[in-house]
């Protein structure tokens, strides 16, 4: 399955005898993302590797970042990381495989100038995917 940022569904790219699920999902809300999941795994069979891509790239000083800057940078990087680690984790948990993969960012080890938002996002996303590891891992 694959999805694109602003709602927007990817085109899936064209290869021989690859299928593609296509959604646009809000990943900042839980219940879309059990649902989604839920459907994918219904027409597609069990999810054995889940990647986690969004990241919410904002560059904004510490003075024009407004509180809702700050809060949906926060949910579209690490708020959505829960939720979709809450929908694959206990599935994969259960079969006693499967694999969740978060992309990073250098900001979630060190901040930037006007990066406030998106650093601290990052590493919120970081910190729970290391949680994860150690948590789900040995599952």
């Amino acid at each position: 399955a694959l999805l694109g940022r602003g709602g927007r569904p990817r085109p899936p790219p064209q290869q021989s005898g690859d299928t593609f699920t296509v959604s646009a999902v809000d990943f900042r809300d839980e219940e879309s993302v059990e649902a989604f999941v839920a459907r994918v795994e219904e027409s597609s069979g069990p999810v054995a590797l889940g990647v986690h891509n969004i990241g919410a790239n904002v560059q904004f000083s510490v003075a024009e970042t407004t509180p809702q800057v700050f809060r949906k940078t926060w949910e579209l990087a690490a708020l959505s990381s829960l939720h979709f680690a809450r929908a694959l984790g206990a599935r994969m948990a259960s079969r006693g495989e499967g694999t969740l993969i978060f992309t990073g960012a250098t900001a979630s080890l060190r901040g930037a100038a006007s990066f406030s938002a998106f650093a601290a996002a990052m590493h919120a996303k970081r910190a729970l995917a290391q949680s994860l590891a150690r948590e789900l891992g040995p599952q």
